[in-house]
């Protein structure tokens, strides 16, 4: 027995079952990797045509931002998974679906972009709204030190307190509202991405990335 398992025969086989497990344990995780990138993959590209769905239908309107739908939009995507796996996809699927695919991607990209300039002109808006209205709020209490003596401070307080209301409905009211300045360019810019996007999920692109869960 053991000049047999110290024979070059028996430390041949061994050798070739070690490379077989070997190699059957890499191809079994490529395509355990394959199927996680397939599942996040599909998940994301229906999220994101919910997310430029609803920028489409909610967001701007014949070329005119709707602040506030726009404001509280998701971003279309936190992080690109096509980037980070599509070279597990290249090559089992058709060369159409997967130019589709890295189309979609390419489009979702551009209105992000446009989306989160947008989104950040408009918060930059709203922190001004806020920094000027306490500056009114504070520049009526600061100026009870310059007015009058401590004799008169009741009568001023009840002063500053209807300035202080005062400025509050002022910047609470609708027809005193400022709509937030965003450059024409950018409204442009998210519209024409926009119009370049195209329904993933409907096509045959999306039915041949979702074939391989179930390889």
């Amino acid at each position: 027995m053991c000049p047999f398992l110290d024979s070059n025969f028996f430390q041949t086989c061994v050798l070739i079952l070690t490379a077989g497990i070997t190699i059957w344990i890499y191809f079994a995780r490529q395509k355990a990797n394959v199927r996680t990138a397939v599942t996040i993959l599909t998940l994301q590209i229906k999220d994101i045509e919910k997310n430029i769905e609803y920028l489409r239908s909610e967001g701007i309107i014949d070329g005119c931002i709707l602040e506030k739908p726009l404001h509280y939009s998701t971003i279309i995507y936190e992080e690109n998974y096509w980037n980070k796996y599509s070279h597990l996809i290249v090559g089992k699927i058709s060369q159409l679906s997967f130019e589709n695919i890295d189309t979609f991607f390419k489009v979702a990209q551009q209105i992000r972009e446009h989306q989160i300039l947008i989104k950040n002109k408009i918060q930059q808006s709203t922190e001004y709204k806020g920094m000027y209205y306490y500056q009114g709020v504070y520049n009526c209490i600061n100026s009870l030190g310059c007015k009058g003596t401590t004799h008169d401070y009741e009568l001023l307080r009840l002063q500053c307190k209807k300035d202080i209301d005062f400025i509050h409905k002022l910047y609470s009211s609708s027809d005193m509202n400022v709509t937030p300045y965003v450059y024409q360019e950018l409204a442009f810019g998210l519209e024409k991405a926009i119009k370049q996007y195209h329904k993933l999920t409907d096509g045959t692109a999306y039915a041949d990335l979702d074939r391989l869960k179930k390889k």
